[in-house]
Formats: C-alpha cells, structure tokens, sequence
C-alpha cells in the first residue's frame, strides 16, 4: 500500500502541492489562500515519487481542495461565534494559524499536535522560509496510539494554556483513515469530553469507513449531541461548478457538537 511507503511528513508534501496549486488558480476559481505551501511543497522534493502517485489518483486533488475549504468555513463559523480556542489534532502542514487573519484579529490561540518529529520539521521549514511562528501558536507533541494519550494530552493542552472551562473548536483532518474506526471512536469519546463548555470537532471520513453504522451512530454514542455529515458531492455543488466528479462520494466531512 501507498500509504506504508511513505512517512507521514511525505504523505504531508502531497497535501502541501494542492494547497501551493490553489495560488495558481484565476482569483475566481480559488476556494482558499495558502501563501505559506509553497514553502512545504519545496521541502517535500525528496518525496516528489510517492506524492506523485497521490496526486495522480482520481479526485485527490478536488478532495483536498473542498476539505480545506469547508474545514475554513467551519474556522470562520466558530470564531464569529466567539470561540477563540483552535485544536488541530495532527496538525501536519496545516498554515491555518498564520494565513487566516481573523485568528489573530479574535485574539484566538492555536494549539497545534502531532508527532514531535512532525512538529519539528514543520518548525523548520517555517524557520528556513523566514516565516515567524506567532505568540498565538502552540506546538505540542503528542501521539494518539500510547495508552494513556488522553490525559497526557489534556494535561499538555493544560500547560500551554488551554482552558477545559472555554469551548473550543478541534480540526481534525485527513487522520481517521490511518488510524482506523477504533481509535477514531476513542478520539471521539476524548474530544466529546475536552471542555465543559461547547466542543465543535470537524474531520473528515471516507464514505465506508463506518461500515454499517452511520456517522451519527458513532459520534452520538461518543457523546456528541448533534452531527452534520456532507458528502464530497454535496461539498462539490456548493463550492465547485457543474456536476460533481463521481469519485466525490468517496469522502465525508462531519461537524460533531457538543
């Protein structure tokens, strides 16, 4: 499999390539701004082979496109509604914290995990393109397969400021496919419980991952009250001209509430 030939920062450089794409595009076709990927897709030139076989699958590139997009709109939702906590659970090359202004204009806080080794790379490559890392970032090493991840990363959520007692909203994206059902409903069952207060978690899942139980079966019994599910060609129709491709039902986009 593809994915066992790369390392997760590799799989990272072939998101980084679409997002740097996106700038390309006539102002009227673009669903975001990412002026900071361009700086991960030169970083990824060792990785150029397996990104590439990423790249060439069908709808990739549209997938990513519409994921980030909605992912945005949900950020842009959450933070009009005052919430000025941002968890980016796998944070990968995601530039949110930097290229969208209204974080810094709510006075948001980003809290940014992933493997250390992840972290540090992504470090680098900012440091190395001369892009400052701003106060309302915070890097946290975490890794979601130990046993007693929860508390470890509540307890580091904790030291970085976070506030359980404030609501928040979790990004969650392009992890659940490595990780597997199971652990995806232990993540839930953690994030359904991380503040007191209102919790949105937006991720994104592939059209079967569940099986025979729904969306909402898994995110409801993870204590969840409410879900939204919006197919890839639901997604396509809002964002996108013309018909979806039909490789869009691939994927789904779920904003869970609490």
């Amino acid at each position: 499999m593809l994915g066992a030939m790369l390392t997760a920062s590799d799989t990272a450089f072939s998101i980084a390539v679409v997002r740097a794409e996106e700038g390309a595009r006539p102002m009227s076709e673009r669903l975001f701004e990412d002026p900071y990927a361009h700086l991960f897709r030169a970083a990824g030139a060792h990785a150029e082979e397996g990104t590439k076989r990423y790249l060439d699958l069908p709808f990739f590139r549209d997938g990513i496109r519409l994921r980030t997009r909605f992912i945005d709109d949900v950020l842009s939702n959450a933070l009009a509604d005052g919430i000025v906590q941002i968890v980016l659970l796998g944070t990968g090359f995601d530039t949110r914290a930097l290229r969208v202004p209204a974080i810094a204009e709510r006075g948001a806080h980003v809290y940014e995990l992933d493997l250390l080794d992840q972290l540090q790379l992504k470090r680098r490559v900012l440091a190395e393109g001369g892009v400052p890392i701003p106060d309302w970032v915070s890097y946290i090493a975490s890794d979601l397969t130990t046993a007693d991840y929860e508390t470890t990363v509540a307890e580091a959520l904790e030291d970085a400021g976070f506030r359980r007692d404030r609501g928040a909203l979790v990004i969650w994206e392009g992890v659940t496919t490595y990780i597997g059902v199971a652990a995806t409903d232990r993540s839930l069952q953690f994030l359904a419980t991380l503040v007191s207060s209102e919790v949105r978690v937006v991720f994104d899942v592939g059209a079967s991952f569940f099986g025979a139980e729904t969306v909402n079966d898994h995110v409801t019994h993870a204590g969840f009250s409410s879900c939204e599910v919006h197919g890839g060609d639901d997604l396509w129709l809002r964002y996108l001209p013309g018909a979806p491709n039909p490789a869009a039902e691939v994927f789904r986009m779920v904003l869970a509430r609490r």
